[in-house]
């Protein structure tokens, strides 16, 4: 079978595409150690440095010299103080995810799964959030208010919220952590003590974007307890109407459950009243409302078929006659008996007396 690009050409296209990708490796790892930005866990003498100079070595003698993977991860393994076998694995295997990824080999010395940081413990977590959520940060409360009123300009603004969220509270948490945590469970900061990244993932994870634990439900779930349930209305020319305002303790033992009638009680009795002492006569009200079934409501005297009894009378709603076409013509259907029935006047009739007529036997078992 003939290819498109003959297969000599295909892996000579492959071999210059991964050069040049080793070239520019190399180039990024010298302006990685060249940056005075870079900061190397330990310094530049510590363990990720030595790794990220095995690196650079590698992919220099593979890009200048010539030579292949396994014979430049050896040399600069050597080179860089590690084994001879062993460490030009590890050289060729950093090498490889620093081509694909840009990352550096990290240590994972306190990594194991059975290691716990106190960071990490459940009351120390319980102890930082609660901390973290009552703590007045601001330290220049006009300025803040200016900041939540967008009265800054977009400079100041982020300059504000730059200097609260990556100086002013990671140095606040650090201090209480170092001052108050730590001395609980008799321990000390290390010789660097506690770094201001290090704070700083930890009001992340902490919920300083949510205030959150994380899987928690912003709104806590409705339980066996007691509350409240608030009815209002905010015109958008007053604003909040108080005096419209109802509010109802909702539960099967108190006041019952919020329902289209009382809404319509609460239209008639408290918001019309407040509506025209807040606008005068003369004035028409657009009312809008979400689609919920709380809003939803039957008139009193609606055909409603689960509102009926079988037999007259009874807790059953006194309802409009109802009607229906024979041949063309409409006929009404009267649904109270009249007011001069000799055993059910003006009560209603029941759907036995409604719609089981006469020859229909309803008598059967079922």
């Amino acid at each position: 079978q003939k290819h498109d690009v003959p297969v000599h050409k295909a892996r000579q296209l492959v071999r210059d595409a991964a050069r040049e990708a080793r070239r520019e490796a190399l180039a990024d790892m010298r302006r990685l150690l060249n940056s005075r930005k870079t900061v190397l866990v330990g310094g530049v003498n510590g363990l990720q440095s030595y790794r990220a100079r095995a690196i650079q070595a590698c992919l220099y003698l593979m890009d200048r010299e010539g030579q292949g993977m396994m014979a430049a991860s050896e040399v600069a393994a050597r080179a860089n103080l590690f084994s001879g076998k062993w460490g030009a694995r590890l050289v060729r295997r950093w090498t490889q995810a620093w081509v694909k990824t840009r990352t550096l080999p990290e240590s994972q010395r306190g990594r194991h799964a059975k290691v716990l940081s106190v960071l990490g413990h459940p009351t120390v977590r319980a102890a930082v959030r609660a901390y973290l959520r009552s703590e007045k940060w601001s330290q220049d409360p006009v300025r803040l208010k200016k900041l939540f009123n967008n009265e800054l300009n977009a400079a100041e603004a982020l300059e504000y919220r730059r200097v609260l969220e990556s100086e002013e509270m990671p140095n606040g948490l650090k201090d209480f952590v170092t001052t108050v945590i730590l001395p609980q469970y008799h321990l000390k900061p290390g010789r660097l003590g506690l770094s201001r990244s290090t704070m700083r993932r930890l009001l992340i994870s902490e919920g300083f974007t949510c205030w959150l634990l994380n899987g928690e439900s912003p709104l806590k779930k409705k339980g066996p307890g007691r509350g409240l349930h608030q009815s209002d209305f905010i015109c958008s020319t007053v604003g909040w109407l108080l005096e419209a305002s109802v509010t109802l303790e909702y539960g099967k033992n108190h006041e019952g459950f919020w329902n289209g009638e009382l809404f319509c009680k609460q239209l008639t009795e408290k918001f019309f009243p407040a509506f025209k002492k807040a606008h005068g006569d003369g004035y028409i009200a657009c009312i809008l409302v979400d689609n919920s079934q709380g809003h939803s409501v039957y008139a009193p005297d609606a055909l409603r078929a689960s509102k009926m009894n079988l037999n007259p009378g009874g807790a059953q709603p006194h309802m409009r006659d109802g009607w229906y076409l024979r041949d063309g013509e409409k006929v009404t259907q009267p649904m109270n008996f009249p007011s001069d029935h000799p055993s059910h006047p003006n009560q209603p009739k029941g759907m036995k007396a409604n719609w089981l007529r006469e020859h229909c036997d309803y008598t059967f078992e079922t």
